[in-house]
C-alpha cells in the first residue's frame, strides 16, 4: 500500500479495481475536512465571546456597572446565525486572518446593532444600560479577533506542511509530458497506466475520474494541447478546481483566466490584497506607527541634536524612491552623509563603513539602522507600510546594472506599499547590492511576500525585525 509520502513525486501503476492501492493513496472526506474547519472557526468564536465577557465582568465590576449574563447566550446565538449567514465560517477563508477577522467583526456590529435597536423598539434603551453593553461588545470582538487570528496561524502551519507533502494534490499525466511536471509534491497518475479516459461520451469513464479526484483540493493535467479541451470538458463536473500545464505559457507567470467579449484572455497580473485585507493593514500600519512616533519624539530630538552637532545641513534626507503602481515618493531618512556630498538617485553604491561621505553619527544610525525611523512619517501620510518590501533609488544598482536589468520581475515588488521592514530584511538581505545574487536574494524575499500576504505574517516580520537590526551588512 502506498502512502501519500510515498506518493510524493512518483507515478502510481496499480490498477484501478475497488479499494485499491491508488484510491487510498488519494486525500479522503473532503466535505469532512471543510466541516470540520468550519467547526473550529464557530468554537473559536465562541471561546472569544467567553473570554471577552469574562474580561468585560471584572472591568465592569470595578467600575460598579450592571452586567447581564443572561444576554451572553442570546448575543452567541444571534452572532453564530448572523456569521453562518454572512460565510465568516466559509472554510476558504480560515487561514486568512484579514478575511477572517473583518467578517466575525462585521457579524457582531451587526449583532449589536440588531439588539440595541430592538432594546429601543421594546423601550428598555437606557445609558446605563448601554455603555456596559457597548463595552461587552468591545471585549467580545478582542476576544473573537485573539481566537480568529491565532486559529489562522496554526491552520496556516498546517496548509504549509500538507501543500509540501501534496497529499491533496492529483496530477494526471496523459501520455509522455511527465517532464513537465518536475520534481513536484503530489499524487502523479499515470492515466493510461490505469486505464483513465477524457471521453465525454462514456458516463463510467467520467464516474471513474469523478472518484479519482472528488476528495482533492486541487487537480493538474499534463497533456498534449490537442487533448486539453478534452480533458477540460471531462473534469468541467468534477467539482474539483482543475488546471492545465500550458507550456506556452512559460514566463507569463498567469494568475488566471476571463473572457474579453467571445475570446478567452489570460490574466497576468491583479491586485495583490483584497479591500478588507487593505482595510486591516491601513489600520495596523496607522496603529503602529502613530504608537511609535510618539514613544520616538523625544529620542528623535536627541539624535536631530546630534547629527546638527556633527556636521551642518539638515536633519533629514528626503530621497525619491520607488513605491506601488510604481510611482515614486521622497522617503525621509535621518541624514547619515555629508551634505555636500548627498546621492540623491543612488548612484554610486555605499562602499562600506570607511565610506568618506558618510559623517561620524552617521556610520552610528547606519549600523543601528536608526536612520530608518523616520519612515513612520511616511508611513502615516499613506506612502509607505510597516511591512513591505524596501523602497528603492531608481539609480540604485547590483553588480553594476540597474536593478530592473538584473531580474525581469523586479517590478512585480511594487504592487503592494513599501515597509519599514520586510521578510529579505529579517533573513538578512539587507545593505548594499555589490553582486547581482544580493539583489536576486532580495527580490526572492519580496515577491514571496507579495504573493503570500498575510495579516499574521507582517505581525511576525515585526516581531522578527528586532532580532535582525544590526549585524555585519548594515551600514
Amino acid at each position: 500500500m502506498l502512502t501519500s509520502n510515498q506518493a510524493q513525486a512518483s507515478i502510481l501503476h496499480v490498477p484501478i479495481s475497488g479499494a485499491s492501492d491508488l484510491e487510498l493513496a488519494l486525500p479522503g472526506a473532503k466535505s469532512l475536512r471543510t466541516i470540520i474547519v468550519s467547526v473550529k472557526l464557530a468554537a473559536a468564536d465562541l471561546a472569544g465571546l467567553a473570554v471577552g465577557y469574562a474580561g468585560a465582568a471584572l472591568f465592569a465590576h470595578h467600575l460598579g456597572w450592571p452586567m447581564g449574563a443572561r444576554l451572553v447566550p442570546v448575543i452567541a446565538g444571534m452572532y453564530s446565525l448572523i456569521a453562518f449567514y454572512g460565510r465568516s465560517y466559509a472554510p476558504a477563508i480560515a487561514t486568512s486572518a484579514a478575511t477572517s477577522v473583518c467578517r466575525a467583526s462585521l457579524a457582531l456590529i451587526v449583532t449589536f446593532l440588531s439588539m440595541v435597536f430592538g432594546a429601543a423598539l421594546l423601550g428598555g434603551l437606557s445609558a446605563a444600560w448601554l455603555w456596559p453593553f457597548a463595552g461587552m461588545m468591545v471585549a467580545m470582538m478582542l476576544g473573537i479577533t485573539t481566537a480568529r487570528v491565532a486559529l489562522a496561524m496554526v491552520l496556516s502551519a498546517r496548509r504549509s506542511r500538507s501543500r509540501g507533502t501534496g497529499r491533496h494534490t492529483v496530477v494526471l499525466v496523459d501520455g509522455d509530458h511527465r517532464g513537465l511536471i518536475g520534481d513536484v509534491a503530489g499524487v502523479i497518475v499515470d492515466v493510461a497506466a490505469h486505464g483513465l479516459r477524457a471521453d465525454v461520451n462514456d458516463p463510467a469513464a467520467l464516474a471513474r475520474l469523478g472518484r479519482l479526484v472528488g476528495n482533492a483540493d486541487r487537480v493538474v493535467v499534463a497533456c498534449a494541447a490537442d487533448r486539453r479541451a478534452s480533458w477540460s470538458a471531462a473534469l468541467g463536473g468534477a467539482n474539483v478546481p482543475v488546471e492545465l500545464l500550458v507550456e506556452e505559457m512559460d514566463g507569463l507567470v498567469p494568475l488566471g483566466a476571463g473572457m474579453f467579449g467571445a475570446s478567452p484572455t489570460l490574466k497576468v497580473a491583479a491586485e495583490s490584497l483584497a479591500p478588507e485585507e487593505r482595510l486591516l493593514k491601513r489600520l495596523f500600519d496607522i496603529a503602529v506607527a502613530g504608537v511609535a512616533l510618539l514613544l520616538l519624539l523625544p529620542f528623535f530630538a536627541l539624535v536631530a541634536v546630534a547629527i546638527k552637532l556633527d556636521s551642518p545641513g539638515p536633519v533629514f534626507f528626503r530621497q525619491p524612491r520607488v513605491g506601488r503602481s510604481n510611482r515614486p515618493f521622497r522617503m525621509h531618512k535621518f541624514r547619515s552623509m555629508r551634505a555636500d556630498m548627498h546621492d540623491v538617485h543612488a548612484n554610486r553604491l555605499t562602499t562600506g563603513r570607511d565610506d568618506d561621505r558618510v559623517t561620524r553619527v552617521g556610520r552610528i544610525i547606519r549600523a543601528t539602522s536608526i536612520d530608518e525611523l523616520p519612515q513612520v512619517i511616511d508611513v502615516l501620510l499613506g506612502h509607505m507600510s510597516i511591512v513591505g518590501p524596501r523602497p528603492h533609488a531608481l539609480g540604485a544598482k547590483a553588480g553594476g546594472k540597474l536593478y530592473w536589468e538584473v531580474d525581469g520581475d523586479y517590478w512585480r515588488r511594487h504592487s503592494v506599499k513599501p515597509g519599514i521592514t520586510g521578510l529579505a530584511q529579517v533573513r538578512g538581505f539587507r545593505g548594499t547590492t555589490f553582486e547581482e545574487e544580493d539583489l536576486r536574494n532580495r527580490l526572492a524575499s519580496d515577491l514571496e511576500y507579495v504573493e503570500n500576504w498575510s495579516f499574521t505574517g507582517d505581525i511576525w516580520i515585526v516581531l522578527r525585525t528586532f532580532m535582525a537590526l544590526t549585524g555585519q551588512r548594515a551600514f
